[in-house]
């Protein structure tokens, strides 16, 4: 019996070694392309550094208390929040409801689905170069056919909440197949005894989803919002393309405007201090969703 326990512990140890080794790479790469960049990135929020007037090496908490007192930073967030609250909201609906449309396809039809997949596979710079032409009224396809009957179509770019409208559906244009992917596959999880089990008891479809799919979709629906709205925070290809954070300072969100302070205004210590703020948010948001989340499922 101990003869062979031996060789078992030893081949154990070998392969756990195995595992670790091909760990390596990857540490190595988060290491060196996160955890060395976000370490940089605190050391520069806490210091004075000015890309114009340099630095006195004088290290403090002066740039998270000019935060408490800065309206354009406040703007921002606010900015911020509408962009990412209506965003991941159309995007979980529209997603959710495409998934279980498509879910109801059958035979060689289901081959449409990759179309609804292109939006996701187009770069996001791309994407905000053909909204940007779409809601620009001289190049825009839509106003062309609309002047055809005398229609004038507003001018999106033009307007506080046309332009954060506009950014909000050019968003959920290119990443609600992200939610649709996840639903589609929570979907083809749930057995469909339950919903013949509930059409024997007389449910109708509409009462069968609200109150059979709908719970058993909840972990995924949670799970979906909490992806997108980490990637909501990013918002900087669309805002840089289509607005440049215009009319005025009304699309600036708050990442947009870290990159205002450090590259404008050349002060790479309080941009770097508003982007360690993103971060922690971000970071603190996706703790108490994922909290959330483990409820849900268990």
């Amino acid at each position: 019996m101990t003869s062979h326990a031996t060789p078992r512990r030893g081949a154990t140890y070998e392969l756990q070694r195995g595992y670790r080794m091909m760990m390596v790479p990857a540490i190595l790469a988060v290491g060196i392309f996160a955890i060395v960049p976000l370490a940089g990135m605190f050391g520069l929020a806490f210091s004075d550094y000015h890309l114009i007037r340099g630095t006195n090496w004088d290290f403090g908490f002066k740039n998270f208390a000019k935060m408490l007192s800065d309206k354009r930073l406040m703007n921002s967030i606010y900015v911020m929040a509408a962009l990412s609250f209506f965003g991941v909201a159309l995007q979980v609906i529209i997603g959710s409801a495409v998934a279980v449309g498509l879910q109801k396809i059958t035979g060689r039809w289901r081959v449409g689905r990759v179309l609804f997949l292109l939006p996701y596979a187009v770069p996001h710079v791309a994407v905000a170069l053909i909204w940007l032409s779409l809601f620009t009224p001289t190049l825009s396809p839509i106003n062309a056919f609309f002047d055809l009957f005398g229609i004038t179509v507003p001018a999106f770019l033009t307007s506080r909440w046309g332009a954060i409208a506009a950014i909000v559906i050019a968003d959920t244009w290119t990443n609600f197949p992200f939610a649709m992917l996840i639903i589609m596959a929570a979907l083809q999880g749930i057995s469909p005894d339950l919903e013949e089990a509930a059409a024997i008891d007389g449910a109708t479809r509409i009462k069968t989803f609200i109150f059979i799919t709908l719970p058993l979709l909840a972990p995924a629906l949670l799970m979906v919002t909490l992806f997108r709205f980490i990637d909501s925070l990013k918002h900087f290809p669309m805002i840089f393309v289509m607005t440049k954070g215009g009319p005025g300072r009304s699309t600036q969100a708050t990442n947009f405007y870290a990159y205002v302070q450090t590259f404008q205004n050349s002060n790479v210590a309080y941009g770097a201090a508003v982007a360690v703020m993103l971060f922690l948010m971000a970071a603190l948001i996706s703790y108490y969703v994922a909290r959330l989340n483990q409820r849900v499922t268990t």
